[in-house]
């Protein structure tokens, strides 16, 4: 299996702009961006798109800013379907950045809603989406959320359990958004990841787990945390998971919480950050190993 290329989610520099992480990202040797739609400018995308495609980047995973069918923690409406129809106009929107995958989530409907109700919502607004996606040739990613720290954001919170729900959808270009930082603590998530590599997402959000985590934003870069992520790299590379590696990290400065951490990687040189990022990737990528 070829190395995965490295890419950085946008949100990993939450205070620069779009153009500012086209340049940072190339300058610190990336070879994607991982867009998020509320650091598109505002008007029409053409220009945007093309300072894309001049920066020699490619879009990776892609951010709707409506990315679930129930609500989470983020602005936007509450009613599935106001937010089904803005997933799919961003789905829209990102099409011409020729995207590996758009992200999306379940939500969550709230306490004391019927299951299986809300089941049959987000299967049909999720189909939809995938429908919308599939006219442009586009993969929609599902992504779980770790449980004990996402609870309220979503129904899904293993690979089984995104499987079993990708198999109700019925729609083909839906894959499961592997991300290292929701599954590495999850039960058989190494047997889980070889199992059901084809099922799994050409870009994979990666990042660290700090001991002890400070609160729901506080991710750290790859090698400096808990995650093993040798053994998690050589697991999606025997279930033939290829492509991208997208570094996405939260680093509260204060903007999600009341807790303003003097060490935030959002307050550090953008540049200095994603080579840390990608020094650490790639050792933790070399020193791989498969499951036993």
């Amino acid at each position: 299996m070829a190395k995965p290329r490295f890419s950085v989610s946008e949100i990993t520099t939450f205070r620069q702009s779009f153009d500012e992480d086209l340049a940072n990202y190339a300058a610190a040797g990336a070879e994607g961006i991982g867009v998020w739609e509320f650091k598109l400018p505002e008007g029409g995308d053409a220009e945007t798109v093309a300072k894309l495609k001049a920066s020699g980047l490619q879009a990776t995973t892609c951010i709707p800013g409506t990315l679930s069918i129930y609500p989470v923690p983020f602005p936007g409406p509450s009613d599935p379907a106001e937010r089904t129809a803005e997933l799919c106009a961003a789905i829209r929107r990102f099409a011409p950045f020729e995207p590996e995958v758009v992200l999306c989530l379940t939500g969550h409907p709230g306490p004391g809603a019927d299951p299986v109700e809300s089941r049959r919502v987000i299967v049909d607004g999720l189909a939809q989406a995938a429908r919308v996606a599939g006219e442009y040739g586009l993969t929609l990613g599902l992504e779980p959320l770790h449980r004990a720290i996402y609870g309220t954001w979503s129904t899904i919170a293993s690979i089984p359990e995104t499987i079993a729900l990708l198999d109700e959808i019925g729609e083909p270009n839906v894959k499961l958004l592997y991300d290292v930082y929701h599954l590495w603590d999850t039960e058989d998530v190494l047997a889980d990841t070889v199992r059901y590599g084809s099922r799994i997402s050409r870009s994979v959000h990666i990042c660290d787990w700090r001991d002890p985590t400070r609160n729901d934003f506080d991710r750290v870069l790859p090698g400096d945390g808990i995650i093993d992520l040798p053994a998690i790299f050589g697991a999606l590379e025997a279930g033939g998971v290829t492509g991208w590696v997208d570094l996405e990290i939260f680093s509260d400065d204060g903007s999600f919480s009341d807790q303003d951490f003097e060490d935030s990687l959002w307050k550090q040189d953008p540049v200095e950050v994603v080579v840390r990022a990608k020094a650490g990737f790639d050792a933790a990528w070399a020193a791989r190993r498969p499951p036993a």
